[in-house]
């Protein structure tokens, strides 16, 4: 009949439509036990860096991200006069904190380093005294060793909801021709035959 070679077509219609939109949709995605749970990236790579400055000086202090064979770390203290930006030279550099405390060393210019044991993955609050020449000077920073990490969640295309949108309408259409069908055979079937006359 018509109306079941339209069914047929509207269903292949709507399979061809759909298959290309769902292969875009979910292109280059893995949705394996990777897509159940939020991806958590390394942080290593990342500087571990704090800053601090007053009228007199500028220092940034980068901690590095790992430690030595015998469990031992080194502060990297970069120094610079504030008006200026030029790196101070000969400054004694006192660093106190919960974790660890001690005087830094120069290395050259502007570049100083305290050794410490490994510093717990936490947040440290330093405490820096700093003599260089007449000046005297209190900073204090926080330094972030805390592990970091960048949460991917999966995206979901609009092409993932217009697929689910022709499923349904096509779904819905089907559905409609079917029960118009089935209404045209009961109808058919209720109509009564034509009677024959009998001849005169």
């Amino acid at each position: 009949m018509k109306v079941w070679g339209l069914v047929r077509s509207l269903a292949l219609t709507i399979c061809l439509i759909s298959a290309p939109l769902q292969v875009f949709a979910h292109g280059g995605e893995d949705h394996g036990e990777a897509d159940k749970a939020a991806l958590t990236l390394p942080a290593e790579g990342q500087s571990r860096r704090a800053y601090a400055s007053s009228e007199l000086f500028e220092l940034v202090l980068v901690a590095p991200e790992s430690a030595n064979a015998n469990n031992n770390t080194s502060l990297q203290i970069y120094l610079d006069h504030y008006a200026d930006n030029s790196p101070v030279k000969d400054a004694v550099i006192e660093l106190s904190s919960s974790a660890f405390s001690g005087t830094a060393k120069m290395l050259q210019p502007g570049l100083y380093q305290l050794d410490v044991k490994t510093l717990p993955a936490t947040t440290h609050a330093i405490a820096l005294t700093i003599e260089a020449g007449d000046d005297i000077d209190l900073l204090n920073t926080k330094l972030d060793l805390t592990p970091q990490s960048n949460t991917v969640e999966h995206q979901h295309s609009w092409t993932e909801y217009s697929t689910q949108y022709v499923i349904g309408v096509g779904a819905v259409l089907v559905g409609l021709l079917l029960w118009r069908l089935a209404r045209q055979r009961k109808a058919a079937g209720k109509t009564p035959g034509k009677k024959m006359g009998a001849a005169v």
